[in-house]
């Protein structure tokens, strides 16, 4: 199974449309927030049309997690109930913490105390992938504000038996970081 993982597209329906240029629209998204506003302290992106942005994301399958420039007015927009601070999800014996984790200091007691053994974070803006004490951390860095020298990312997540390959890609599609895991008891 192939899941798309984007987190802090601030609105940008340009950084939208070339995830999904490269990924695809048959796949389950995954958005770790700060969906729809810029943010006051970050510079409007380009393509920045949270309206339009909101509309698109109606068409696709995509669980969010609530960032910290997501209002009540976005997830209303966004035509949710609810846009929760923390989710699961199940892959197997994959068991993957959803978090935008601005209030997150230790991510791996984090993810234990929550029983996971992948945490997904964003509002960093800078992409990494990670594994410390049986915990997999991976931030998708943002396709519209990078930060850290990084180019636009998004990352990618292939389960494929008891291995989990995680890529973080550039919006024109070429890989700037993978690692493959094997599962065991974590």
């Amino acid at each position: 199974m192939r899941v798309i993982v984007v987190s802090d597209t601030h609105g940008s329906v340009t950084s939208w449309r070339k995830i999904v240029s490269v990924a695809g629209r048959d796949n389950l998204f995954l958005h770790l927030g700060d969906v729809l506003y810029h943010g006051p302290r970050n510079p409007i992106p380009d393509g920045y049309d949270p309206k339009t942005l909101a509309e698109e994301l109606k068409n696709y399958r995509i669980d969010f997690v609530r960032g910290n420039c997501d209002a009540d007015v976005d997830i209303t927009v966004l035509g949710l109930p609810e846009i929760p601070k923390i989710a699961e999800q199940t892959f197997g014996d994959w068991k993957i913490l959803m978090v935008h984790g601005e209030d997150i200091d230790d991510e791996i007691g984090f993810a234990k105390k929550h029983g996971a053994n992948v945490l997904l974070r964003g509002h960093t803006h800078i992409p990494k992938i990670e594994e410390s004490s049986g915990v997999i951390v991976v931030n998708p860095g943002s396709p519209s504000i990078p930060k850290g020298g990084f180019p636009p990312t998004f990352s990618i997540l292939d389960f494929k038996g008891d291995s989990l390959i995680i890529r973080i890609l550039n919006l024109d599609g070429s890989e700037i970081m993978k690692e493959v895991f094997k599962h065991e008891e974590r």
